[in-house]
């Protein structure tokens, strides 16, 4: 069974949902950042079937769902999520690598915790859904930027993101419920609030992807043949930094965890299980 929690980290009121075999490996599953994203509206229809084998950790980064409404404007978005997570998970007593999962944006917070040394030490492995660490979205991709306040408009979004499938309704209602919490349409907009000529810089160049080179970690990138957000070429330029990232296809738009959670998680247990090395029964091997 899947449960909610709330509780505090770093002084930031941190939701997250959990469950899972509490000696199994630890799996931490990041949603996406789209309008309303949160760790159940991402991956509610996948953490059931990966609890079965798995511990799995789902937070709602922050800025998003049910956790505080704090970013950082100093810096890039991803890094500060990803230490925050784990400090969660040093609350909760994981202090070992754990397996990251990622959903668009949630998979490239776990890309770019790999060029961090401090953080990709306590990273396992990687997998990411459709999320590319930033470069690459094609022009379809910036029409997720913008939201109007309302229900039809996150309906819109919605539909850059899934299939149409039986749910649907269910996630634009569940999407919209967060989208609409104080504090979430600021925070997302914060870093877009321009500032007086005077006070602008000229940040440093990004060296990523070439910052992923020399990452040891397994890296497992999933690429759906139907997306519109994302170039079809992004796995092939990850992989010329990556030589040891595998690549599974999926015939659906960005998010088929949302919209086809069975078929997609069937492809994340297959890898997450090679790099556990869990057995068919779900005991792992070191333990026979």
């Amino acid at each position: 069974m899947i449960q909610t929690e709330t509780v505090v980290v770093n002084d930031l009121e941190t939701r997250y949902l959990h469950g899972g075999p509490e000696g199994a490996p630890v799996v931490v599953f990041l949603h996406d950042g789209a309008w309303g994203a949160s760790a159940d509206v991402t991956w509610s229809g996948v953490l059931p079937l990966a609890a079965e084998r798995f511990r799995v950790i789902a937070p709602d980064l922050l800025g998003f769902g049910g956790s505080a409404k704090a970013i950082r404007l100093d810096q890039a978005p991803f890094g500060f999520r990803l230490r925050h997570v784990l400090a969660l998970l040093d609350q909760l007593g994981i202090t070992e690598p754990v397996h990251l999962v990622g959903s668009s944006f949630g998979g490239s917070v776990a890309l770019r915790g790999l060029t961090d040394p401090a953080l990709r030490a306590r990273i396992a492995s990687a997998t990411t859904i459709s999320g590319t660490g930033g470069p690459w979205r094609t022009e379809a991709g910036a029409a997720l930027g913008p939201f109007d306040g309302t229900e039809a408009d996150v309906r819109r979004i919605v539909g850059l993101l899934v299939d149409d499938y039986a749910g649907i309704d269910d996630q634009v209602r569940e999407r919209y419920r967060w989208a609409v919490v104080p504090g979430h349409y600021a925070g997302v907009m914060a870093i877009h609030t321009p500032v007086p000529e005077a006070l602008q810089v000229e940040r440093p160049a990004d060296p990523y992807p070439a910052s992923l080179g020399g990452v040891q970690q397994p890296v497992l990138l999933v690429a759906c043949t139907q997306d519109p957000l994302v170039d079809q070429a992004w796995t092939g330029h990850l992989r010329e930094v990556l030589p040891q990232a595998q690549v599974a296809e999926l015939p659906h738009k960005h998010s088929p965890n949302i919209s086809h959670p069975e078929e997609t998680w069937q492809v994340l247990e297959d890898f997450l299980a090679g790099v556990a090395g869990l057995t068919r029964e779900g005991a792992t091997s070191a333990a026979e």
